[in-house]
This record gives structure tokens, sequence and C-alpha cells, in this order.
């Protein structure tokens, strides 16, 4: 994998040098990170924003003003003006940064650093790290709580999640998951979350009020991106080594479709709606678009190169 996203990159600088305009975002914004071509996609535009070397995760705020992409080579956060594609900031972080987050209130934004085991925590209106928390063994990925008030933080070499208060800056506390938790999401009242691990190969659900896990699901093989829809109605998850999306009902917690999406799956996010998914499939340069009322895939598009996160206002 590491040598097709090379070869893919030194194939496309030639096209990021001739990139100088970005055309309008419209309200229907999907962004995409690629991680072979140093670039942030947005659908269904095809425009490519340039970034750095080997984007990986990215988020956007509630309103689609500001999206945040990592680069996990260059250790920085790259911000951009959302509207017009323009960069406001490269911002320096910790060592090998991973997910990154930003609240429902649109001002703070969470980076796990696997390199040094901590959080940069980002204060938006100035793009700037404003404290650096130390957190656990290689953290990957995070998500807030309903209130903000709460960061959820997988520590892959731990082997739980932890809670990290917000307000006070602090790890208060942390949860059971399977092994090596990698990716992480909340169901929309914020009483269950959904950690996927890789180590495991399975989907563990925890339940905040009593902090026990209520389920293990077992997934395809990982690395796992993981989504729980707007609407409350489906989980679902990918597994970057194999070929399908596993589709959960939220309810009943149980496996209803494994959809045949194209090999390498990875990033995967709803539409607001929750009527459609968009899912990156890393090495065939496509996002698959599935129907999420009929369970199958709809159509594709190729954003670009080594396709690896995705992100939509209002499920970032």
């Amino acid at each position: 994998m590491r040598f097709l996203l090379m070869g893919s990159i030194l194939l496309t600088l030639g096209l990021l040098a001739g990139c100088t305009e970005t055309p309008p975002v419209a309200d229907n914004q999907v962004f995409v990170t690629l991680s072979a071509q140093q670039g942030v996609a947005v659908l269904p535009q095809h425009a490519v924003w340039p970034a750095g070397e080997q984007m990986t995760y990215l988020t956007v705020d509630p309103e689609g003003r500001l999206v945040l992409a990592t680069s996990s080579r260059e250790n920085r956060v790259y911000a951009f003006d959302a509207r017009e594609g323009r960069l406001l900031a490269r911002i320096p972080v910790g060592r090998t940064p991973k997910g990154v987050k930003i609240d429902h209130a649109g001002r703070w934004a969470a980076v796990a650093n696997e390199g040094d085991g901590t959080l940069s925590l980002i204060d938006l209106a100035t793009l700037t790290v404003v404290d650096t928390i130390r957190v656990g063994p290689t953290p990957h990925n995070s998500v807030f709580s309903p209130d903000d008030s709460l960061l959820y933080v997988t520590l892959q070499g731990d082997s739980s999640v932890a809670v990290v208060d917000v307000v006070r800056r602090t790890v208060i506390d942390r949860l059971p998951a399977g092994r090596a938790p990698h990716n992480v999401d909340l169901s929309p009242d914020g009483r269950r979350l959904y950690v996927s691990n890789i180590g495991s190969r399975d989907l563990t659900v925890i339940d905040l009020p009593t902090r026990r896990i209520i389920r293990r699901i077992p997934l395809a093989p990982p690395h796992h991106g993981v989504d729980a829809t707007p609407d409350g109605r489906y989980v679902l998850v990918t597994g970057i080594a194999g070929q399908v999306v596993t589709v959960i009902d939220a309810r009943k917690l149980e496996v209803v479709k494994q959809i045949e999406v194209g090999i390498g799956p990875h990033g995967v996010r709803a539409s607001r709606d929750g009527r459609t998914a968009y899912v990156a499939l890393v090495p065939q340069n496509r996002v698959a678009i599935l129907d999420l009322t009929t369970l199958t895939v709809d159509r594709y598009l190729e954003p670009g190169n080594g396709p690896f996160w995705i992100a939509i206002p209002g499920n970032p």
C-alpha cells in the first residue's frame, strides 16, 4: 500500500502544480482527503485544494465554512475556507496527527497525535493550538459529546477509550474497548459509543450511562472507518483490507447487510438526512455513493488519487 501511494504521488505532482483556481463550494459539498495527491477534494465539483504530504483525516464545521485536514507526515493541520478553497493556516501539532474533529459549536478542534500520545486542542477563532493534552498510547481519532463537554479518544496502544474533560483539559476516565481501537462515532442521542477495533476485528458498542460494552459485532478485515448515520438508523463500518461496507441496525445492533463497494473502503460518511452515504475506496481512486434506502451502490465518483477520509457538514 505504501508503495502504491508513493507512486501515485509522483504521478500527480504535475496535476497539482497546475491547480490554480477553485470553483465555489455548493451546499451539498463533500470533502475528501487525497492521501496520494497531497490535496483535499471537493465533491461534486471535483475541485482539488493543494495541501501537504500524506493527508489522512479531515473534518468540517457545522456550517460548512471551515475544513481542517491532517498531514501525518508534516505534523500539521491544514485549515481551509470551505467556501472559497483558500488556505487559511498551516497549524503545527504533535507527531503523526491522524483524526481531527470540530465540536458542534464550532469553537474547538481536537487532533489525535499518534506519535507522542497527545491531543492538540485548536482554538478555531485564532487557528492556533492552545493546549496539548496527554491522553495515552497511540491515540487515533475522537468524537465530541453532544454538549461538547467531553471528548472520547481511541487509544490503539491501550485497548481503551480515553474520556477527556474539555473544560479541565484532562483525562477523567477510560472506557473498555476491543484490541487496538481505531475509529469512533457517537449515536445521535449521545448514549452509545461505537468503536471499531483493528486488533479484534469487531465493533464494540458502549452504553455510556453504564460505561459497559453491550455488544461486540464482528467486522470485515481492518482498518475500519465508522459512521453513525445522523438519522439514528444505521451504523456503517468499512474495512480497507476488504471490499464491503457493513450496515448495522442501530436499534437492534444486528448486521443487516454487507454492501460490496470495491477494494479498499475506508472513510465513510452519511448525508445529513441519512439517505445517502459516501465511501472512500483508497486504492481504486473512487468514492462510492450508497443509497441507504435500498442499501445498494448508486454510482461512483473519481475525486483524485488515494481518497482516504470523508467529511460532510452536519456529519463531520
